[in-house]
């Protein structure tokens, strides 16, 4: 039950986070200029999200849920919450936009924490 309240709140943490203006972030210092600080926070926030899924679901006592077909679910949903995420901030946020380049981060960091967690879980289950 904790993973999936964790589940939840990392749900409600991105849209809250990706919900605020543009103004409300501070700009980068001359030494960041050109390192992307923002799309690492997308793989960041995705990729949490994802592992969470991942975690909770192997913690589930349904075999389904720990399927292949499961995990790719995960992706998917990950993936079209991004992409929703971005529609909503062109349309709603203040001083937000639509990036196809945060849809990317936000793929790819749901795509690189499937690595990370069989890994983790292999390390675990030796």
């Amino acid at each position: 039950m904790k993973t999936l309240f964790w589940v939840i709140a990392e749900i409600v943490i991105i849209f809250i986070l990706l919900s605020l203006p543009g103004n409300n972030f501070h700009t980068q210092s001359k030494w960041f200029e050109n390192f992307p600080i923002d799309k690492l926070v997308h793989i960041a926030l995705f990729g949490s999200l994802s592992f969470s899924f991942f975690i909770h679901f192997e913690k589930s006592k349904y075999k389904k849920l720990k399927t292949v077909r499961a995990q790719a679910y995960v992706l998917i949903f990950c993936i079209l919450y991004g992409i929703g995420m971005e529609y909503y901030q062109k349309y709603f946020v203040p001083t937000r936009g639509f990036e196809v380049a945060d849809m990317l981060a936000d793929a790819a960091g749901a795509i690189l924490a499937l690595p990370l967690f069989y890994r983790i879980r292999e390390k675990l289950n030796k």
